[in-house]
């Protein structure tokens, strides 16, 4: 996976030549222009608004999977789910699987993808990349969110089931993402079954 992570804080991606995705470095004045990482969120009249802002990474959208899996299995039904990327510096891997996760279930019950708003040209290479781009529909407008939204991002760190499941989205997306991330997942399943066998009760003789 040329050092590929599912959860990057201090790099990004290089996908300027072909293959497996590579970490570039960020300079230190880039570093310093990424405002701190955060995703809000708030639904109303039946429209979930997302709001990432900074760097997302897997740790900082712990807490939007179980939020937006659940509501998604509610009723009444989600009209629309608007995304906005405008402030969004950088996103890793598993946030990108999520992406792909919400949308495979808004379509079930809708007929139609997610909106991604004002992704900026990191962002869109990124999701263009990965296969992300061409699933869902891309506005470049500008769409007033209501206030105020709920700061989500609580520290949690993402389980290793989490990653593992938004990166299985990844791939079945094509043949290039199963060979960036079969690694990985191969790895997460490990882990994950390390966990498990941990967690297991003792069973007496």
């Amino acid at each position: 996976m040329a050092g590929f992570t599912a959860c990057t804080t201090d790099r990004q991606l290089d996908t300027s030549t072909p293959g497996p995705l590579r970490q570039a470095p960020i300079s230190a004045s880039r570093r310093q222009a990424i405002v701190d990482e955060a995703l809000f969120y708030r639904e109303t009249s039946g429209i979930i608004y997302i709001k990432a802002q900074g760097h997302i990474t897997a740790n900082t959208c712990a807490d939007l999977k179980t939020r937006v899996f659940a509501r998604l299995e509610a009723k009444p039904p989600v009209e629309d789910i608007l995304i906005d990327l405008g402030d969004c510096e950088y996103m890793d891997s598993t946030f990108m699987g999520l992406l792909v996760g919400f949308n495979k279930r808004f379509l079930r019950q809708s007929e139609k993808p997610l909106s991604l708003l004002r992704p900026n040209e990191t962002c869109s290479k990124l999701l263009r990349t990965i296969g992300v781009l061409r699933l869902v529909n891309v506005r470049t407008d500008t769409i007033t969110f209501p206030e105020p939204m709920e700061n989500i991002n609580t520290g949690h760190k993402a389980g290793t089931r989490l990653i593992l499941n938004a990166h299985e989205d990844l791939i079945e997306l094509s043949d290039e993402n199963e060979q960036r991330f079969g690694v990985l997942r191969t790895i997460l399943k490990d882990g994950l079954a390390n966990e498990d066998d941990d967690q297991a009760p003792d069973i007496p003789d």
